[in-house]
C-alpha cells in the first residue's frame, strides 16, 4: 500500500471511520474506496486539507442510486425515510436523536450504499445541518423507534414490528424488510419463531399422553426459516 494511502487511512480512522465498512483499498488499481459518510467525517475532522485536489487521487465509492433501491422495494423508500428522519429530528432530543441518526444513516448506507446522510443534508436548512453535525458527534442514548420507521418506510405495516423496552419483535415480513435496508449489530426476534418456541415449551411441560402425537405437534410448529 502506498504511503499516501496509509496516511489517508490513518486520518480516516482518527475521524471515526471503520476499515472494511467505511473504506477499503484495491491493491490492483492502487485506489481507495470511501463511502460518502466516511468522506464527510474526514472533511469535518480535517477542514484545512485541500480535499479537492486529494479527490483526484482517491476514488470515492458512489452511492447506489436511490431509485434502484426504491424499484427493488416497490415503494418510495428513500423519500419516506428522509421525511421520517426530518420529523424525528424535531421530536427527539440529545442522545436519542444521535442514536436514531447513527442507526438509520449508518445502517442503511452500510447495507445498500445509498448515502442518506448526503441526501438529508441537501434537504435541511443551514441551522438544521449544523444541528445534524452536532448530534452525530455527541454521545448516544439507545432508542429503538428507528426500527419501526425503517420497516414502515420499506413498505411494512405498524403491526410488522412490536417494540418493548430494548427488544423488538418482528413478523417475518417485518424482518425481511428491515434486513433488506439496514445492517448493524442488534438481536432481532421473529414473531412466528417466538410463538413456535412458546408452543413447544408448553407441550414439553405438559408431558404429553401420546409420544407420537407430541412428535407430530412439535414438527408442525417448527419455526420458519429466517429470510
Amino acid at each position: 500500500m502506498a504511503d499516501d494511502a496509509v496516511r489517508l487511512f490513518r486520518m480516516l480512522v482518527e475521524a471515526g471511520a471503520k476499515p472494511g465498512e467505511d473504506f477499503s483499498y484495491d491493491r490492483q488499481t492502487g485506489s481507495a474506496q470511501i463511502t460518502d459518510l466516511a468522506f464527510e467525517k474526514l472533511k469535518n475532522a480535517y477542514p484545512d486539507v485541500d480535499w479537492a485536489s486529494i479527490c483526484k487521487r482517491v476514488e470515492i465509492d458512489p452511492a447506489l442510486p436511490a431509485e434502484y433501491l426504491d424499484s427493488y422495494l416497490g415503494v418510495d423508500f428513500v423519500e419516506r425515510i428522509l421525511t421520517r428522519v426530518e420529523q424525528r429530528l424535531e421530536e427527539l432530543e440529545g442522545g436519542e436523536a444521535t442514536w436514531y441518526l447513527q442507526q438509520v444513516l449508518g445502517g442503511v448506507e452500510h447495507r445498500t450504499n445509498v448515502s442518506l446522510y448526503v441526501l438529508l443534508q441537501r434537504r435541511l436548512s443551514l441551522s438544521k445541518q449544523a444541528r445534524l453535525e452536532m448530534l452525530l458527534r455527541q454521545s448516544a442514548t439507545p432508542c429503538y423507534i428507528w426500527m419501526s420507521d425503517l420497516v414502515e418506510a420499506a413498505g411494512g405495516e405498524h403491526t410488522d414490528i412490536e417494540l418493548c423496552g430494548d427488544e423488538a419483535t418482528l413478523t417475518q415480513q417485518g424482518l425481511a424488510l428491515l434486513t433488506a435496508v439496514w445492517d448493524g449489530e442488534y438481536d432481532l426476534l421473529e414473531e412466528d419463531s417466538l410463538e413456535s418456541e412458546d408452543s413447544l415449551e408448553s407441550e414439553d411441560s405438559s408431558g404429553g399422553e401420546d409420544s407420537s402425537e407430541g412428535e407430530d405437534s412439535s414438527s408442525s410448529n417448527e419455526p420458519p426459516e429466517t429470510p
